[in-house]
């Protein structure tokens, strides 16, 4: 667990909440990479708590099919399923195109400024490598399209089913930063129709966006991570 960041636990942060918090993370930013065994002992040392509330945030994360349990034997990081990519993709982007024309309908001034001062600080953690701080900039982008649309919770939905999805599109960043550069540009098309208010049809615009980038990338992927993948 050393190569894992592991923040400050909260105030009022139960036990399991706080390893639930820790280890999600850790999984979906792949310092626990896929297959990956859990050890009670060690996280308990690591995270300075019991073994009992650990257990309770591996079952909940096995909910959340981000781990696999094998009773008696191992708790592993769940293998990137591409059929959960799929299904994560098929609901975001039924969702998405909704969510965006409402986006389009509803946005201010100050949305607008939210989401350009977003897609500059996307451009400046691309320039410098930071892929990972890139890659939450990507999400809140689209969660602020959300919440511009008035549908918060919606976005909670999709955030849960699409974890697959997220980790895959992390790892393609180990191709390197150039991967990254065409969804940003596409970013910057997204607000320009915002600030147009245009009607035109975007369908076909996001199922690009979510799928084009981590599809082309996938061959290398498994070529180069198989432990990482259920084939």
């Amino acid at each position: 667990m050393t190569h894992v960041a592991i923040p400050p636990k909260e105030p009022g942060e139960s036990g399991r909440q706080f390893a639930y918090r820790v280890l999600y993370n850790a999984i979906m930013t792949l310092q626990l990479p896929p297959s990956w065994v859990l050890s009670d002992s060690e996280l308990s040392q690591a995270l300075q708590i019991s073994r009992t509330p650990i257990r309770e945030a591996i079952v909940s994360l096995q909910e959340a099919k981000l781990v696999e349990v094998f009773p008696q034997r191992a708790s592993i990081v769940s293998r990137i399923d591409l059929d959960a990519i799929e299904e994560g993709v098929f609901l975001r982007y039924h969702t998405e195109c909704a969510i965006f024309r409402e986006a389009v309908r509803k946005a201010d001034g100050a949305a607008v400024g939210r989401l350009r001062a977003n897609l500059l600080e996307q451009e400046r953690r691309l320039q410098s490598g930071d892929v990972l701080g890139y890659f939450q900039l990507d999400n809140a982008f689209h969660k602020e399209l959300y919440l511009i649309a008035g549908k918060p919770w919606v976005w909670s939905t999709v955030a849960r089913i699409v974890t697959h999805h997220d980790r895959v599109r992390l790892l393609q960043a180990q191709l390197g930063a150039e991967q990254l550069w065409p969804a940003h540009r596409e970013h910057w098309e997204m607000l320009d129709i915002i600030m147009q208010r245009s009607e035109k049809n975007m369908d076909e615009f996001f199922h690009d966006h979510l799928t084009a980038g981590y599809r082309s990338a996938l061959p290398e992927l498994i070529r180069r991570f198989p432990e990482y993948f259920v084939l």
